[in-house]
């Protein structure tokens, strides 16, 4: 107990600077994509709220421009410039973006109250010299948070679609001004569906953009039926695959997989579902799950090909791969979120900058 006592006095003594005061140190002018991407995955994954993720944004832009700096004031570190001498960890630790991002939220989420603002409550976790700071940079996080959202390209017919700033656009055509979408769209024939950060999938027809499901943990995907229907489905929040009927309609067990899942609808009228569960490539025909592969660390991406075989594509730490006997590199460049198929054997994909590249 004393042990621990005696960390939580050097915490709570321990001042954190808006931006480090040694004149040696560069701070970038602007964030680093990574960097924002795997601070944002931490809180989702200690299911913070939005206002400590919120905080956690403000803190990262205030101190480092969200930059994992390697340099500070006096021995400051990493994206919360965080010191060793105080207790947040060794250099090495404070160096990891992930260790850096838990040990602030989990502090965050120790003092959060409920009249603190997310800037307030930074500062609570920082104990800064300059505490208005966080509050003021509120428009950048908020900037931020909605680029850390962003997820692969849906590229159709060379036509590309994605998320960014919280709106759909295609082809360079702006979709939405809601400003309130994520992840990657999903393209059936004419419609465009998407997500909202609340979970909700919706569709636009004749450019106005309206609600089908709600409860979604990952992006949709929406596929044409050869008889010109089309079917949505979606992993929801307890891990279960659903495809939407009258509501949504369980494939699968809770707890069962994870992103985004990939369809493809047969020309006998079969639908044919893939998606990630843990490391491993799930595959669903006539309501069987079997595994076809392990290794992934994002959702998977099947195509049909003209000759009726099917390719299986992912990102496999970072990198873009096909399936054949086992995952085959097609780039060494890294990437985000989940790679784009079409059936001439284009394979696209997004970096952590916006830019769509085709990779394959």
């Amino acid at each position: 107990m004393l042990r621990l006592a005696l960390v939580f006095v050097l915490l709570m003594s321990g001042t954190a600077h808006a931006l480090p005061l040694d004149v040696k140190c560069r701070v970038p002018g602007v964030h680093d994509a990574d960097v924002i991407r795997a601070v944002h995955a931490v809180g989702l994954s200690l299911r913070v709220s939005d206002k400590v993720m919120l905080a956690g944004f403000e803190a990262g832009w205030v101190e480092s421009h969200m930059n994992n700096l390697a340099c500070g004031d006096r021995d400051s570190l990493g994206v919360f410039q965080q010191r060793p001498s105080m207790g947040w960890g060794t250099p090495e630790q404070i160096m990891d973006v992930s260790y850096a991002a838990r040990r602030f939220f989990e502090y965050a989420v120790r003092v959060d109250r409920p009249d603190l603002s997310p800037g307030l409550l930074a500062d609570a976790v920082q104990r800064s010299c300059c505490p208005e700071r966080y509050d003021q940079a509120l428009g950048r996080a908020e900037s931020m948070l909605r680029q850390a959202w962003q997820g692969g390209p849906e590229v159709v017919g060379g036509v590309v679609h994605v998320v960014e700033d919280g709106d759909v656009w295609s082809g360079g055509r702006r979709l939405s001004t809601s400003g309130d979408f994520v992840g990657r769209p999903s393209v059936a024939g004419l419609l465009v569906y998407a997500r909202t950060a609340r979970g909700e999938v919706r569709v636009v027809v004749d450019g106005a953009w309206r609600v089908v499901a709600s409860g979604v943990g990952g992006d949709p995907e929406a596929v044409v039926r050869p008889d010109g229907t089309v079917e949505v489905y979606a992993v929801l929040a307890d891990g279960s695959v659903n495809v939407l009927g009258q509501g949504w309609q369980p494939l699968s067990p809770p707890a069962f997989a994870t992103g985004k899942p990939s369809a493809i609808a047969h020309p006998d009228g079969s639908v044919a579902l893939y998606v990630r569960s843990g490391d491993k490539l799930m595959a669903s025909a006539a309501g069987t799950w079997r595994e076809l592969a392990a290794g992934l660390d994002a959702s998977p991406e099947a195509v049909l090909r003209p000759d009726g075989t099917v390719a299986v594509h992912a990102l496999i730490n970072g990198r873009p791969h096909r399936l054949t006997t086992t995952w085959e590199p097609l780039s060494e460049a890294r990437f985000i979120d989940t790679v784009s198929a079409e059936p001439d054997g284009a394979v696209y994909a997004r970096t952590a900058e916006g830019k769509v590249l085709k990779v394959g």
